[in-house]
């Protein structure tokens, strides 16, 4: 059996499966359907498992089988096989729905009959509880030899059943099965479980060093015959048990073992762990007499999106600010002195001009902007931290013992698993074996539990076991480090998992499970706040969407059985016995799901398989799915069950976070869909409603494809397959890179050709930690805000990304907070020797990998030092470095205009797009433009290295029409200021006056302000994270941190990504301002996690797309190319520019020196995101339909409307990179063969000719490759492109029509 190597089909193998279908020696069993049909319907069909068996070092295949939960018999419905089998069969076997699956096709080569064998084994192997394996013979009958059924082979696994009519005299031609059972001789050798013996030591270490090397130089050479000589008082709590296995020669050899125990604080356990939800692990018999415990714990409860960032939410932080209320100062005296700025600049000194009379009228701004500043950035803002009561209730026994741990440990319910290891080659879906095993040792303890080190390496065996439980939440601790730990229950091992059809009296248990602990809203909401003079009433309602959501399944239920045409299928999840009545199970959880219309719709925005017409009329909507936690292991049973009730196979659940939504318990288990890396241009589509298909008067959700930001998960009844990294990799800080880092490794088995996703339901299961400041997360993921100046949701400056969409839709269309662990707060130190990342809460968090990812697009050159490392910055103060300052700009300003109308004033430091974006927010929001200061730093001119960067983020000509615009609208500028300190008011952390420069005198000037706003990039990084960088050792110069070309610091374990590092190599090429996307690639090639084979480079040639607002309702759209060759780059002035103005719509297209596509701007009225010109920039002018050659005939009007032309949908095609590289490969060994013969030749008429020929030569190839690449993929584009063969066509029907018309007017 060595010989053979089993694994799952993908579709690439479809090329050998038919080889082998189709060859002369090749026997099969089963369906016919392979034998005859289409060869591309062999994958359309659905099948729990497709097997395929090859010869060890070949890729020569030897079988392939389709397995599957019911027979391959059209007219027996797939939930109707029981009914037919005790019907027909006389079984003396405990067949039910869960130990059950069919053999339906099996082919293989007759020279290697006993691949069978293994092939069997697999099948058993990937189903843990699957105990029979039946394949369904048909009668007998005369056809060719080619179609006949061979089952001589399968008949010595199996046992052979005939039916109730079959006769040996009269009727032998019947049907018949073969019935395999798991534990045949022939099939699975058993295990077998036994108490470990003082002799077993070495055996035993010899398996637990294969995995741990180290513990055996920790714990000694006979640590295990220590543990079972154990004579103390605790020995009896630990069972140490080997499995073992039986050979062909029927001799034991030992497999593996466990290392149980009982010994555990349940106390400790309560009060550091969140196990209420699993009876505290105690027993609690009602029948019985209880002791009672009060216990007092902390818990943790994230706060609803609805308590956050909505305007209700802010309303009630701006209302509660001050217990009393705050008069309120709105007179002729000026906040800012009379309404004026004053300068000071005598003699370059500073005047005091604070006084207390001056604070005191800005005291109801301050305070009101230091509480929305220290909430929105506080921790306890997100996560409710709460102390209460616990009552410990468990069982007394017979009062011999007196309450207290003693008892406790009596009634414990609960044993752990301290460690588990078994051989390199044993099959480790066997495993479950162990899990039985291990609850027969302790037949009175319903649940397990494992405790892993948050410093322990997770080795072969416990990483697949911990499959099986799942992972329990810890309650608030000082411990600075805290074990995980992660349970299971022994139901979801023993119990049977089953779908019954809704009946009436269920619906109770569901609304229980759909309302938990929330408690109806009550318009006397207890949210009051009181004092002396006012009390202030909540609106917020922290369970609306539970409220909600039971309003609308209640509705379901309604329409399920009072409604015979019901469009919706409601089946309830139970466990138990499946054979049995649906009351004598147990309710776990429900399922609702209706068929799904849509898939068509789905291509625009995420990136799926473009043939599957075969699931068109088998997808389904899942509305919402509840189920236990403990139970969520059972997820492929469950889908696979729900195919077999309903006969869809492709299940699809579709949330949207900015409308209301339903649970979906099982996401995690399901595969999320991604979204398309580049968006292609943007066309006109009529949108499908399906309003023929809506649910009468229930009223879901309607989404709009096209143009909602919707979350999809998928799941097509593949088997589960898990994707992620080995080691602990931990990430501080969450921008753009660190989004775009987390797409690529979430996402690392989507590929353009689907082969994962085609094969197995790919799920993630990283290690990955982020550390991000309270606030940034949510506040990045919100979609609860209303911006009441604002109708446009997605153009309003609060809800508008400034990056391209690979960056965008991480938060718009993918939550990856299901995935990756993300933990709020403030980084303290990293201990580089242990390994580990100190936060301010003491917690630590240890890594293998570290990467700083933590720059600031916007920091202070000159930032005023303090000497606490942990004091915010005044409350008055912004950077707009994430959402979460766009929240508290918003804020503030709205403060501003609430308090003082036409007092305030407001301060803008910057000279980059995002400055005049700022101004414009603040146009558009209630400020005016008299109530505005701008203050544009000296810009130096650029040396010849900085001119060669392509910035995204400046635009010297259009800041140049921007700031006459911002000149006529009345704001105060000021030019060549930079920037030197502010002045505050005492200690109150606010900021009154700010003081500048100026860049040619050196004269300090001193500005008022209520508010100060800065755009300046400074260093990237503030002087708090410098600190604990520095302090750690890693190496800084000129304020950042030094890395080589694989962003490594001095530290091989720790790496740099972002504006913050300078790479010490001074490398040849552009490493700033690039994209984010190509950037992350290369991080998962240098980090190792990426397995695709890619052509790695150190040098970018991916474009970078930035977008932003501009006064005048613009949109400002920018697409560079970065310096792959910076010694050889020509400066900027050298490049050719050429630009076009129509209809409101500006651009400017700038080619290299090599006419390659260097820059596209775009200033446009149109609220339309262009990342679509993506696809040109990099691309040749000639490539783009002779770009410079139009332009230079006044042939386009308008580059944008140029790049959204038909032809262009060639170019944005996802294999067109395929075509390109396809002709480079056709016309390299011509051109190097004409190379060669031209320096053979002189330069003679002789050489002209041949180097026409080779340009005819060239151009008949391309030619023909491309024709071929549009009639592979003419159903792709949306704009039809016309063929030779359509010409012909035509030209024919032409000339029919014309004979007809001659020939009747010939008869006339």
């Amino acid at each position: 059996m060595d010989n053979y190597v089993v694994r799952k089909t993908t579709p690439d193998d479809i090329e050998p499966i038919i080889a082998l279908i189709h060859s002369s020696n090749a026997k099969w069993i089963g369906n016919i359907r392979p034998k005859y049909s289409d060869r591309c319907r062999i994958f359309q069909t659905y099948q729990n498992h497709r097997l395929l068996v090859l010869l060890r070092g070949t890729h020569t295949v030897l079988a392939y089988a389709e397995i599957r939960n019911y027979p391959a018999i059209l007219a027996l419905p797939s939930k109707g096989w029981m009914k037919w089998l005790s019907h027909r069969y006389c079984l003396d076997i405990p067949i039910s729905w869960l130990n059950t699956l069919f053999l339906n096709f099996c082919v293989y080569r007759s020279e290697y009959a006993d691949c069978l064998t293994i092939l069997l084994r697999e099948a058993f192997f990937c189903e843990s509880r699957i105990v029979y394996l039946i394949s369904v013979k048909n009668p007998d009958v005369q056809q060719h030899a080619y179609y006949g059924e061979s089952f001589d082979d399968l008949a010595k696994y199996a046992t052979i059943y005939y039916p109730r009519e079959f006769n040996i005299n009269n009727n032998v031609k019947t049907q018949c099965l073969y019935i395999i059972y798991r534990f045949s001789p022939l099939m699975m050798n058993r295990i077998s479980y036994r108490k470990a013996l003082a002799e077993d030591n070495d055996d035993i270490i010899d398996i637990h060093k294969s995995e741990l090397p180290e513990i055996q130089e920790e714990l000694g050479d006979f640590y295990i015959a220590e543990e079972i000589l154990r004579t103390d008082e605790n020995a009896h709590k630990t069972s140490l048990v080997v499995a073992e296995l039986e050979n062909q020669y029927q001799e034991t050899e030992m497999a593996g073992f466990l290392w149980l125990s009982s010994d555990l604080d349940i106390l400790y356990l309560i009060q550091h762990y969140d196990l209420e939800s699993f009876g505290n692990l105690v027993k609690s018999d009602q029948e019985n007499s209880l002791y009672v415990e009060e216990l007092i714990v902390s818990s943790l409860q994230h706060k609803a999106d609805a308590s956050l960032f909505s305007r209700d939410a802010l309303d009630d932080l701006n209302a509660t600010t001050i217990l009393g209320g705050l008069p309120r100062y709105d007179s002729g005296m000026s906040v800012a002195s009379a309404g004026k700025v004053k300068l000071s600049s005598i003699q370059g000194t500073i005047v005091e001009t604070i006084t207390p009379n001056k604070f005191y009228m800005r005291e109801g701004i301050y305070l009101k902007l230091k509480n929305i500043y220290d909430k929105l950035h506080n921790l306890n803002y997100y996560i409710s931290e709460a102390v209460k009561s616990l009552n410990l209730r468990y069982n007394a026994g017979d009062h011999s013992i007196p309450p207290g741990p003693k008892a406790i440990e009596n009634a414990s319910n609960v044993f752990l698993l301290k460690f588990i290891s078994a051989r390199k080659d044993f099959p480790l879906q066997r495993l479950t074996s162990c899990l039985v095993a291990m609850f027969c040792a302790y037949p009175d303890r319903d649940y397990c539990i494992m405790l892993m080190s948050n410093t322990a390496k997770l080795t072969r065996t416990t990483a697949e076991f911990l499959k099986y439980f799942i992972p329990v939440a810890p309650r608030p601790s000082k411990l600075s480090s805290l074990d995980n730990l992660y349970i299971t229950h022994r139901s979801t091992i023993f119990g049977e998992i089953s779908l019954y059809a809704l009946e009436e009296e269920d619906a109770t248990v569901i609304r229980d499970m759909i309302m938990g602990p929330a408690e109806p809203y009550q318009s006397e909401s207890s949210s009051k706040v009181s004092s002396c003079s006012f009390s202030y009433e909540s609106k917020i309602n922290e369970y609306a969407q539970v409220e909600h959501e039971w309003q609308i399944v209640n509705e379901i239920i309604k329409n399920v059985l009072y409604n015979k045409l019901s469009e919706f299928y409601f089946y309830t999840i139970r466990c138990g016995d499946s054979t049995k009545p649906a009351k004598q199970n147990t309710i776990i959880g429900f399922v609702i799901l209706r068929r799904f219309y849509n898939q068509h719709e789905l291509f625009y925005h995420y990136h799926l398989p473009k043939y599957d017409d075969h699931l068109k009329h088998s997808g389904a909507e899942i509305i919402t799915l509840k189920l236990q936690p403990l139970f969520h292991m059972t997820s492929e049973k469950i889908f696979r069950h729900l195919a077999r009730e309903t006969n869809f196979f492709d299940f699809y659940y579709i949330y949207s976070r900015s409308s209301d939504y339903f649970t979906n318990d099982l996401k995690s288990m399901m595969m999320l869909i991604e979204a398309k890396p580049m968006k292609k241009s943007s066309i006109t589509i009529n949108i499908s409603r399906n309003e023929d298909h809506c649910s009468g008067n229930v009223d879901l959700p309607k989404h709009n494809f096209y143009k909602d930001h919707l979350i999809i998960f998928r799941n097509k009844l593949n088997p589960p397959k898990f994707f992620g990294n080995s080691d602990k990799l931990v990430i501080i800080g969450y921008g753009d890179e660190c989004k775009a880092f987390l797409r690529q490794l979430v996402f690392q088995w989507n590929s353009k050709d689907h082969k994962n996703s085609e094969t197995y339901t790919c799920l993630c299961q990283v290690q990955v930690t982020v550390i991000y400041l309270p606030g940034c997360v949510e506040a990045d993921h919100d979609c609860q805000f209303r911006c009441p100046y604002c109708d446009d949701f997605y153009n309003c400056f609060m809800n508008y990304r400034n990056g391209s969409c690979y960056v965008r839709d991480v938060t718009t269309r993918m939550d990856l907070r299901y995935f990756v662990h993300f933990v709020p707060g403030i980084v303290e130190t990293i201990n580089r020797e242990q390994k580990f990342v100190k936060l301010k809460s003491s917690c630590q968090i240890h890594y293998d990998t570290l990467i700083l990812m933590n720059a600031m697009k916007y920091s202070l050159r000159n930032e005023v030092p303090n000497p606490d490392p942990y004091t915010r910055s005044p409350c008055n103060f912004i950077q707009i470095n994430c959402r979460l300052d766009k929240f508290l700009l918003f804020y503030k300003v709205c403060v501003l205009l609430e308090e003082m109308p036409r007092q305030h004033m407001i301060l803008v430091y910057g000279s980059n797009i995002e400055t005049y974006e700022c101004i414009a927010f603040l146009l558009d929001h209630g400020v005016s433009a008299s109530r505005l200061i701008l203050v544009r730093p000296h810009t130096p001119t650029l040396s010849a290295e900085d001119d060669k960067l392509k910035n995204p983020y400046r635009d010297r000509n259009v800041q140049g029409v921007l700031d006459e615009i911002l000149d006529d609208s009345g704001i105060h500028v000021y030019e060549n200021l930079h920037f030197v300190q502010w002045v505050e008011y005492a200690d109150t952390n606010f900021i009154m006056e700010v003081i500048f420069e100026e860049y040619v005198s050196r004269k300090r000037v001193l500005i008022d302000c209520d508010v100060f706003i800065s755009f300046e990039e400074g260093i990237h990084t503030n002087w708090r994270n410098l600190q604990w960088i520095t302090n750690c050792g890693i190496e800084v110069k000129n304020n950042r941190i030094q890395v080589d070309k694989n962003y490594q610091t001095n530290d091989p374990h720790i790496y740099a990504v972002g504006q913050f590092i300078e790479m010490w190599d001074n490398p040849n090429y552009q490493y700033q301002y690039t994209s984010k996307r190509e950037l992350a690639r290369k991080l998962m090639h240098i980090l190792g996690i990426w397995t695709k084979p890619i052509g790695f480079e150190y040098k970018f040639s991916q474009p970078t797309f930035y977008q932003a607002l501009l006064p005048l309702n613009y949109h400002f759209t920018k697409v560079t190319m970065p310096r792959r060759y910076m010694a050889s780059t020509m400066p900027s002035v050298y490049s050719c520019f050429m630009t076009t103005y129509h209809n409101h719509t500006f651009c400017r297209v700038s080619l290299s020196s090599n006419c390659i596509v260097d820059e596209i701007v775009v200033v446009t009225k149109d609220t339309t995101r262009l990342d679509f010109l993506e696809f040109f920039c990099g691309k040749h002018e000639s490539l783009l339909n002779n770009l410079r050659a139009r332009y230079n005939a006044h042939t386009i009007p308008c580059f944008l409307k140029f790049f959204r032309e038909p032809w262009t949908e060639l170019l944005m095609h996802e294999d067109f990179d395929d075509l390109q590289k396809q002709n480079r490969d056709i016309l390299k060994p011509i051109a190097v063969s004409s190379t060669l013969s031209a320096h053979k030749l002189s330069r003679t008429a002789i050489q002209d000719i041949t180097q026409k020929e080779f340009q005819d030569i060239n151009k008949r190839v391309l030619e023909q490759t491309l024709l071929t690449f549009l009639r592979d993929h003419r159903n792709d584009f949306n704009h039809e492109f016309a063929l030779p063969e359509d010409f012909c066509q035509s030209k024919s029907n032409a000339n029919t029509n014309n004979c007809t018309a001659n020939e009747v007017s010939r008869q006339s």
